[in-house]
C-alpha cells in the first residue's frame, strides 16, 4: 500500500512538471508580428502593452539590484522609493525564474572553515518570488512577463505618500526603456488620484479624489558585478552604521554576535550628479559640501574619491549611483541609500533638498550666532549665510551617506563646516585599503591596533553596545550661548522689522517663540550636566549657571517690543520647559547617579547633598528671611515643587531613592514653614503657606 502511494506521488510530480514545461512557448511562437526587441544586458521585448524581460542563461545565480524612484510629478523630483533591493536570480526548473532574497543573519565568514558545507546544507534558503517562464530565446535566455510589476504592481517598487492617492491602473503606460552598461531601466507614467487644494488640510471628512495627476516613475534593474566580498567588520568605538549577524566561524563552540560596517566600494571615484533643474546659485555650496570629505579620504589613501558634476540631459537619474535633486514638495534635506544585505556595500544613494527649509535654518542661525555674526543682523535672509548653512547641511548628510552613524565635526558661527580629525579617523577605519589578500578578521585586528594608538580618549567612550555615550564629547558652554541669545532677543524687533516695515506681529512672534524655546533647551542642557559623568567642578558650575541665568537672572530673556505690544507671553512658553528641567534634575536617574558619586573613594565627587544645597541656595536664596524674592522666582519655586511631587508619585520601583526624596521634601517643608512666619515679604509668606498646603496634601495621601 505504501509502495503504491509512493508511485502515485512520483507520477503526480512528473505530471505537474510536464504541464509546467508545456506552458513554455517556443521562441517563434512567442515572438509575434509587431513585437520589438531592445538589446542589452537584459534584453527586453515589447508587444503592444506587454513587456517581457530576458534573463540570459549566464546570469542564473548572479545578483541584481532592483530600485525605483519618482522622476517627476506631485512637485517631486528624483525622489527614491522603496525598491525590491538586492536579489539573486535562480532557476529551480525550466518553467520558473525566482528572485531570491537570502537571509544573512547567520553566517560563516571564514571561507576555509570546515563547517562551511554542513552550514550551507542546514541553512536552506527560500526560493523567493517566482516568475513563470514564457519562452526561451535562441540564446537560451529565460523570458518572463513583467508588465504588471511596472504598470500597476508594488512588488518591484512602491511609495506610500499621503498626498499620492489611489492608482488609476487603466491609464498606466510605458514611456521609455533604456538599456545601460549594467542593466536596463523602465520609465512608467502612472496616474494617481489627487484631492482638491481646498481639502488638503481638512481632517473633518474623507474626501474622494476629484481627478488624477501623472506620476513618472523609473525602475532600474542593475546586474551586480562578480567580485570577492569586501567586508569590513565593525568596532564599537568607531561610529559607523552596521549590519548585525551571528558568526559561527570565530568560536568552535558557539556563535559570536558581530557586525559589519556599511561603506562604498571606492575602487573608482564616486560621482554625485546634480539635477539640471537644481538652482545654480546653490550648486557651488553643494559641490563644496560634498568635496569637503575628500580631505578625509586623502588621509585614508584614496585620492579624488568624491566628485560633483551637473547632469546633462543624456543622464538618466535612476541609473546613477549618486544623485542630488531639488524639489518643491517636502521641505528639508532627506537622504537615502541601498546597501548589499550580505557585504554592507552601499550600492546607490539619493540626496533630496526640499525647498523652504532654509528659512528655519536662518532663524536658528540668527538666534544662536547673531551676537557674533554681523551679516545675519544686517540681513536675516543673507544669501551668503544661507549658502554656508546649506553647505554645512550637505557636509553632514554626506557623512551619513558614506556610512557614518553621525559626523563628529562641529560647525561654528561664521564658518563653514570642516571635516575634522575625528571624522578623518572614522573614514580611515572604514575605507583605508589594505594591500594583499587578507581576510576581514586580520583587517579588523590591524585596525584595532591602529585605534589603540590613534584614537583620543573622548572617542574611546563609545559604548560596547554600539550606542554613543552622550557624555563623550567635550561640554559646550551654554552660559555663553544664553548670554549671546539674550543679546539677540533684546533687539529682535529691530532685526525682524528692519527699516520699520511692520506687519501684524506674526513674523516677530514666530521667531520670539523659537528664541524662548531655545533658551529652555539651553537650560535643560545645563541641567543634564548634573549627575552626569562630567567632573564635579563642571556639575557645580552647571548649578551656578542655573542660578545666574534662571533663578537670579540679571538680564531677562525678553524683547521689550513683544512685551509692550502683548504679542506673546514669555512665561507661557518658558514654564513648560522649566517643568521638564526640574523633572530632569530631580529624576530617579539623576539622584541615583549623585548618590553613586558620593561613594567615590577620594570624596571629591558631586553628590546629592551638594546638589540639594546648591538648589536651595539658588532657588530658595539659602532660606534667608531677609533676601528678596521676585514674583518670577516664586513661580519657579512652585514649578519645582510640582515637578518634585509628580516624580514622587511616579517613583514606585525605586524605594531607596524615593525615601531620599521624601526625607528631603520633609526638610524643605520644615524650612518653608519657618519662612512662612519670618520672611520679610508678606507675599512670600503667603506663597510659602500655599506650598506647605500642597506638601501637606501629598503627605496625607501617602500616609
Amino acid at each position: 500500500m505504501k509502495r503504491r502511494r509512493y508511485v502515485i506521488g512520483i507520477l503526480l510530480c512528473v505530471t505537474a512538471l510536464l504541464q509546467a514545461q508545456d506552458s513554455v512557448k517556443s521562441f517563434d511562437e512567442f515572438f509575434v508580428a509587431g513585437m520589438d526587441k531592445i538589446d542589452g544586458v537584459f534584453p527586453v521585448y515589447v508587444a503592444e502593452k506587454e513587456i517581457y524581460l530576458e534573463i540570459p542563461e549566464k546570469y542564473i545565480g548572479r545578483e541584481i539590484e532592483v530600485s525605483g524612484q519618482i522622476d517627476r510629478g506631485f512637485d517631486l523630483l528624483n525622489r527614491p522609493v522603496d525598491g525590491l533591493g538586492v536579489v539573486r536570480i535562480i532557476s529551480p526548473d525550466k518553467a520558473t525564474i525566482c528572485f531570491q532574497k537570502p537571509f544573512y543573519t547567520e553566517r560563516i565568514l571564514d571561507e576555509k572553515s570546515t563547517y562551511q558545507q554542513s552550514f550551507s546544507l542546514s541553512n536552506m534558503q527560500p526560493a523567493g518570488k517566482s516568475y513563470p517562464v514564457v519562452a526561451y530565446s535562441k540564446e537560451q535566455g529565460a523570458i518572463i512577463r513583467i508588465t504588471e510589476y511596472l504598470m500597476t504592481g508594488d512588488d518591484w517598487f512602491s511609495y506610500n505618500d499621503s498626498f499620492i492617492r489611489s492608482l488609476v491602473p487603466e491609464l498606466s503606460e510605458i514611456m521609455k526603456i533604456h538599456p545601460f552598461k549594467e542593466g536596463v531601466s523602465f520609465t512608467v507614467r502612472r496616474y494617481h488620484g489627487v484631492e482638491a487644494e481646498r481639502y488638503m488640510l481638512s481632517s473633518s471628512a474623507i474626501i474622494l479624489p476629484e481627478g488624477s495627476m501623472p506620476l513618472e516613475v523609473t525602475c532600474a534593474v542593475r546586474l551586480l558585478p562578480l567580485k570577492k566580498d569586501q567586508i569590513r567588520l565593525a568596532d564599537y568605538r568607531i561610529p559607523y552604521r552596521t549590519l548585525s549577524f551571528k558568526d559561527y566561524s570565530q568560536n568552535p563552540y558557539c556563535m559570536v554576535e558581530d557586525s559589519l560596517i556599511l561603506r562604498w566600494d571606492m575602487s573608482q571615484p564616486l560621482t554625485f550628479y546634480v539635477d539640471t533643474l537644481f538652482p545654480k546659485e546653490y550648486f557651488q555650496a553643494v559641490k563644496e559640501g560634498v568635496e569637503a570629505w575628500n580631505t578625509a579620504f586623502h588621509k585614508a589613501g584614496i585620492h579624488d574619491a568624491l566628485q560633483v558634476r551637473y547632469a546633462d540631459r543624456k543622464i538618466i537619474p535612476a541609473e546613477q549611483r549618486a544623485f542630488i535633486s531639488y524639489d518643491l514638495r517636502i521641505p528639508g534635506i532627506k537622504s537615502d541609500f541601498i546597501c548589499h544585505p550580505r557585504t554592507g556595500e552601499i550600492l546607490s544613494c539619493r540626496l533630496n533638498i526640499g525647498h523652504g527649509f532654509l528659512k528655519g535654518k536662518l532663524d536658528d542661525y540668527l538666534l544662536s550666532c547673531g551676537a557674533s555674526d554681523s551679516r545675519i543682523l544686517a540681513d536675516r535672509y543673507s544669501k551668503e549665510v544661507e549658502k554656508e548653512l546649506l553647505q554645512n547641511e550637505i557636509t553632514e548628510e554626506i557623512g551619513y551617506l558614506l556610512g557614518l552613524r553621525r559626523s563628529l565635526s562641529k560647525s561654528s558661527c561664521g564658518k563653514t563646516l570642516k571635516v575634522g580629525d575625528d571624522d578623518c579617523r572614522t573614514i580611515y577605519f572604514g575605507y583605508h585599503p589594505f594591500k594583499g589578500d587578507q581576510n576581514c578578521y586580520d583587517e579588523r585586528e590591524k585596525l584595532r591596533q591602529w585605534i589603540d594608538h590613534n584614537l583620543p580618549d573622548h572617542i574611546r567612550l563609545f559604548q560596547p553596545s554600539g550606542k554613543e555615550n552622550s557624555n563623550s564629547s567635550f561640554p559646550e558652554d551654554y552660559a555663553v550661548k544664553i548670554s549671546d541669545l539674550q543679546t539677540v532677543v533684546s533687539r529682535l524687533d529691530k532685526i525682524v522689522y528692519k527699516g520699520k516695515k511692520y506687519d501684524k506681529g506674526s513674523s516677530l512672534t514666530d521667531i520670539y517663540r523659537k528664541a524662548i524655546r531655545l533658551y529652555g533647551s539651553y537650560l535643560m542642557e545645563m541641567a543634564k550636566v548634573v549627575g552626569s559623568s562630567q567632573p564635579a567642578d563642571a556639575q557645580r558650575q552647571a548649578m551656578l549657571d542655573l542660578d545666574n541665568y534662571l533663578f537670579h537672572s540679571v538680564k531677562k530673556m525678553e524683547c521689550t517690543y513683544v512685551k509692550e505690544n502683548l504679542l506673546e507671553t514669555r512665561n507661557n512658553l518658558l514654564y513648560p520647559e522649566l517643568t521638564r528641567l526640574f523633572k530632569q534634575l530631580l529624576s530617579v536617574k539623576t539622584i541615583s547617579a549623585l548618590r553613586l558619586q558620593a561613594l567615590q573613594s577620594d570624596r571629591k565627587g558631586y553628590d546629592d547633598i551638594d546638589f540639594f544645597r546648591d538648589l536651595y541656595k539658588g532657588l530658595f536664596n539659602g532660606f534667608d528671611p531677609q533676601s528678596a524674592v521676585s514674583y518670577e522666582q516664586m513661580d519657579i519655586q512652585l514649578i519645582c515643587l510640582e515637578a518634585w511631587l509628580d516624580i514622587m508619585q511616579e517613583a514606585t520601583e525605586h524605594n531607596s531613592i524615593k525615601k531620599r526624596l521624601t526625607n528631603e521634601l520633609h526638610s524643605l517643608h520644615d524650612r518653608l514653614e519657618e519662612l512662612s512666619t519670618t520672611h520679610s515679604q508678606r507675599e512670600v509668606r503667603d506663597m510659602y503657606i500655599l506650598l506647605l498646603r500642597r506638601m501637606d496634601q501629598y503627605f496625607r495621601v501617602v500616609s
